[in-house]
């Protein structure tokens, strides 16, 4: 199983709920914060999501997975779409969270157990049924172009960036 998206027209599920946890994140460090609302992981809950992760990959559903940790949400999508090569289109609104009503925190918070998934659409039934009971939602889809566009809370476009450009961003640290 890898990271990178592996075909357009793939569906995007984002798996586990993100809360406004953005102490100690990255973006807290880049904007100079500190924060004292840090990740915190619910066992219980973690776990089930694991395992029922586990059997749709183990089932074939699962074309790609990438967790969302350092950076959130925002960085997984970016990682997932260049490592692969294609574009998506996401839809910020239909996110699982809870308390967060700002895109950048959506965005970049944190929180633990999050998963970025692609799958076939021919596989969408099986791979619903599977995860039922735990939180998880069709966000978006794998596009063919080189590009990642995300809609936010509101509906209106809030990125709309060539991979290339998202990738040299996220290799500029290790240019020295």
């Amino acid at each position: 199983m890898t990271m990178d998206v592996k075909e357009a027209g793939h569906l995007v599920y984002v798996l586990g709920e993100t809360a406004a946890e953005l102490g100690a994140s990255e973006w807290y460090a880049l904007h100079g914060f500190i924060g004292r609302n840090v990740p915190k992981v619910n066992v219980t809950k973690a776990r089930k999501l694991y395992e029922t992760l586990h059997r749709a990959i183990m089932a074939g559903y699962v074309a790609s997975c990438h967790d969302c940790s350092d950076g959130g949400l925002g960085v997984a999508l970016a990682e997932a779409a260049f490592a692969g090569g294609l574009g998506m289109m996401i839809d910020l609104a239909r996110v699982p969270a809870v308390g967060i009503d700002r895109d950048d925190t959506l965005l970049f918070s944190e929180s633990q157990s999050r998963f970025v998934v692609t799958i076939a659409p021919e596989n969408k039934e099986n791979f619903e049924s599977i995860l039922a009971g735990c939180v998880a939602a069709h966000v978006g889809a794998v596009l063919a172009g080189r590009r990642l566009l995300i809609n936010g809370l509101q509906g209106d476009r809030i990125i709309a960036a060539v991979l290339d450009e998202l990738k040299a961003a996220w290799q500029k640290p290790l240019n020295f």
